[in-house]
């Protein structure tokens, strides 16, 4: 869906993952003139699999992108951009959006987000030929993987006995290398950990042993070998909302998107949606977000008020005579 960037659309969106594909997909059901920008960053695309969607579990992070994509070519309002927006403003007033993509610029009288987060990945030897394979970050995408196996958790903040604690529902037997030769969970963490068998190895991780699905270990800065074939860490995640902030969004405590029941953040226009906002984040609830940040989105440009609670205001006004 190459093609040169108009300079007005009715919606830019911003991200080309599941929720911003989601939000384009109905966009161009409503007819609304879209353009997606999408830098090809989605934090899934080194998974083998994406699992829990309905109908087509497992398929792969590339395949759903790929149909996502060419399911788009039915609309023809809706235009695919891979490149990436810098800037993000708004005219005084409330006026269209402007954005800068790419050295050209292009307006919009409405703006959904999509920008997703990016994980903090370990630096271990090994990490980029087995992630995806059987290194992962997310139990609740990759937990059912690891039933009955040996699993090493890597990372040491204050959520990580809750992450490690997740794995528990799959795992044969769970074990966390923390980083550091110097304990780094108080008293009471390590307590409930021993009490639910998770064992705490303190150390540092230098290199993943094994081949890509044949993983037999951690190999630690030491020498020692921490035995285990699935790796899952957590050591932070951070939210891509340089654009948000520009427009000045509403973040939460973790710098998240805030958003109402329809995706709509604190400025009036701009939607947001997928693992940018709150909640879960799996691929299936993203498609959901964004779908509603679409509809909601879409028909706010009808042109007339929205009327109570309603999401936007029904399709035509009629007059009692």
């Amino acid at each position: 869906m190459a093609f040169d960037l108009p300079s007005a659309v009715d919606v830019l969106v911003v991200g080309g993952g599941p929720a911003g594909l989601s939000a384009a997909t109905w966009l161009g059901r409503y007819q609304r003139s879209t353009v997606v920008v999408d830098a090809g960053q989605q934090r899934n695309l080194p998974a083998e699999s994406a699992h829990g969607l309905l109908g087509r579990d497992p398929t792969t992070p590339g395949e759903l992108l790929a149909e996502a994509r060419a399911g788009l070519e039915q609309y023809p309002q809706v235009r695919l951009h891979h490149g990436t927006v810098t800037v993000l403003r708004r005219d005084e007033g409330g006026g269209l959006f402007h954005a800068a993509v790419d050295g050209a610029e292009i307006s919009a009288e409405r703006v959904v987000l999509a920008t997703g987060v990016r994980d903090q990945v370990p630096e271990i030897a090994g990490f980029a030929d087995h992630y995806g394979i059987d290194v992962h970050h997310c139990p609740a995408c990759d937990g059912y993987t690891a039933r009955g196996r040996l699993v090493i958790i890597l990372g040491s903040g204050n959520h990580v006995p809750a992450y490690a604690a997740e794995l528990l529902d799959w795992a044969d037997s769970v074990r966390i290398v923390t980083g550091s030769t110097a304990p780094v969970f108080d008293e009471e963490q390590r307590v409930v950990l021993a009490d639910h068998g998770v064992e705490v190895v303190d150390g540092v991780a230098e290199a993943l042993i094994g081949t890509p699905g044949a993983l037999t270990g951690v190999q630690l800065a030491d020498g020692e070998l921490v035995e285990g074939d699935k790796v899952f860490f957590s050591y932070a995640h951070h939210p891509t909302n340089d654009l948000a902030r520009q427009l000045g969004c509403k973040l939460d405590h973790e710098g998240g998107i805030t958003v109402d029941g329809f995706q709509l953040t604190s400025v009036d226009g701009v939607y947001a949606a997928g693992d940018i906002t709150a909640g879960l984040q799996l691929v299936p609830i993203a498609i959901g977000k964004g779908a509603a940040a679409g509809v909601a989105c879409a028909t706010s440009l009808r042109g007339h008020p929205a009327m109570g609670a309603a999401p936007a205001p029904p399709t035509r006004l009629f007059t009692v005579r």
